[in-house]
């Protein structure tokens, strides 16, 4: 069951900046938005500028509960009062009626980018003393005269990738298990705790990747326990109690950049494990193009599967390809990918991959890191990407260069959005997936060995 973002009863406040020597106070969650609105916006502003201002408010809160940003830290607080850290909460003031309205007609809907989990720290500021990505409030007062509702003032402030939750349910966060994890153990705790250890591992590659995440707490999810207790200073013995579950959750949070506008992001993926889709004959997807670029590694390596050119198109020689892997891991030979074909596939992709180790050298081509690569997201498999980039660039002198930095930044989003325009390359213009990995690699690796590639006679991909 995936663990959604449910509104809290009570919201606990820390009056003043996080280290200050402050009180504590515990507000119901619906007074604190109330509170937070009457003190950062006007109450005779357009109705439409109230609806944005608040949706932008109660995202900022729920994202400070959900990803437990303090709490993590050590703190007996879930937000601060201080606009400087947070938002602006003074305690015992009086609210305006036309707010208090607008927040119950709300009634807690709050802001996600499509596709994640997690409640958008949605940044705000009043755009005329301070600048700020993100909403600017007196701008909303402007648009909200012109014509504009609410959900064209979000939309223009965050961009169309971000979308309205409404009527969420109650209640908060990921809570830590009662006792602690250790060998032996199973459970939906063991398989988050393996999913977010496996995402931590992408920054720390010295903590082993779990093989499979499967809610089992076995050996392979014992050693990468007692690394990262061993990185982040614990006692390195394998049990999760609630200091490595804590330190795993705030390391978590951290890698993924949660607590910020320009979060990674959570997956649905990540926090559910329910297979939702079967690829069989027929079909055409970026999903059959993964499927094919898993394939065709793994025949690299395991002769008895059948090679198979990614193209995104489900044919007779995927399928036969697919009955090859399922001959030779023991599975049923339908030529159908299901549930539990994916999942072997996957595993052992992965598990191949575990051997190579992600650092860039001239010549070699590294394949498609398993993750996809995006706006906010580091790691040696950036630094692999923004070589290939900046080699390529070298030769498509029309294309912009990046530094290797390892920091999937502007420039590296540009680098890649101009080289997917140059060779035709669908999906997100500023995404790398399995699909556009390949396109850069099998670029760079005829460049490098010398058989120039003209931009017209690159064929590029075609998938529905």
């Amino acid at each position: 069951m995936p663990l959604t973002p449910r509104i809290p009863d009570n919201i606990v406040v820390h009056l003043g900046a996080p280290d200050s020597e402050a009180l504590n106070v515990t507000v119901p969650f619906s007074d604190y938005i109330k509170n937070v609105a009457s003190s950062e916006i006007y109450p005779t502003w357009p109705r439409q500028a109230l609806l944005a201002n608040i949706l932008a408010v109660t995202s900022v809160a729920l994202n400070r509960v959900y990803t437990g940003y303090y709490r993590q830290r050590g703190y007996d607080f879930d937000i601060t009062s201080s606009p400087a850290y947070d938002q602006t909460f003074i305690y015992q003031r009086d609210i305006f009626d036309s707010i208090s309205d607008a927040v119950d007609e709300l009634d807690f809907s709050y802001l996600r980018r499509r596709g994640n989990v997690e409640p958008l720290f949605a940044q705000f500021c009043d755009g005329v003393e301070i600048e700020c990505e993100g909403l600017r409030q007196w701008e909303t007062v402007a648009l909200a005269d012109g014509g504009a509702g609410y959900e064209e003032i979000i939309e223009e402030a965050y961009g169309p990738e971000v979308e309205i939750v409404r009527d969420p349910e109650r209640e908060v966060g990921t809570p830590a298990p009662s006792i602690p994890l250790s060998e032996g153990d199973s459970g939906p705790f063991v398989e988050i705790m393996q999913r977010r250890l496996n995402r931590i591992s992408a920054n720390y590659p010295g903590i082993p990747k779990i093989y499979p995440i499967d809610g089992f707490f076995g050996a392979s999810t014992g050693d990468a326990v007692r690394k990262f207790q061993e990185v982040f200073g614990l006692t390195p013995d394998g049990i999760v109690g609630p200091a490595t579950w804590n330190k795993i959750s705030a390391i978590y949070t951290a890698v993924k950049r949660l607590s910020s506008l320009s979060s990674e992001g959570i997956t649905v993926s990540e926090l559910e494990s329910r297979f939702e889709f079967e690829l069989d004959e027929g079909d055409s997807s970026a999903n059959v193009f993964a499927l094919q670029y898993y394939l065709a590694y793994i025949a690299l390596f395991i002769p008895s599967v059948e090679r198979v050119t990614a193209d995104g198109d489900f044919g007779e020689n995927t399928r036969l390809a697919v009955e090859s892997y399922q001959r030779t891991y023991g599975l049923p030979v339908t030529g159908v990918v299901d549930e539990r074909t994916w999942e072997s596939i996957e595993n052992t992709y992965y598990g191949i991959l575990r051997g190579i180790p992600y650092e860039f050298e001239e010549g070699l081509i590294l394949p498609f890191p398993g993750r996809v690569l995006r706006l906010g997201v580091d790691g040696n498999d950036v630094r692999a990407l923004q070589e290939y980039l900046r080699y390529i660039a070298s030769v498509y002198t029309d294309l912009p260069s990046v530094v290797p930095d390892g920091d999937f930044g502007e420039a590296t989003a540009n680098a890649v959005r101009a080289f997917k325009e140059r060779f035709n390359i669908p999906s997100d213009p500023e995404r790398v997936n399995a699909l556009t990995w390949d396109a850069i690699i099998n670029i760079y690796d005829d460049l490098y060995v010398g058989s120039m590639v003209r931009p017209d006679q690159f064929p590029g991909y075609t998938i529905g």
